[in-house]
């Protein structure tokens, strides 16, 4: 198995129906991947539980500023 490469940039696209990921690495090593609506909607998913608590964090502290603006 080889080594996990430093990522670089991503690119995503809606092609006939299918979304097309490009993935490049620091290195210019491009990897490219096919997905289905529900793919993404995992792979969302996915990195929406690898943020886990943080992200909730700083919606709270955004919700706390917006009401106390009004």
């Amino acid at each position: 198995m080889r080594l996990p490469k430093k990522l670089a940039r991503v690119l995503s696209d809606e092609i006939q129906g299918e979304y097309h990921l490009t993935f490049e690495a620091e290195d210019g090593e491009v990897f490219r991947v096919r997905a289905n609506e529900q793919q993404i909607a995992d792979l969302i998913q996915e990195l929406d539980d690898l943020l886990g608590d943080d992200a909730e964090e700083e919606d709270e502290v955004t919700e706390h500023k917006e009401m106390g603006d009004e």
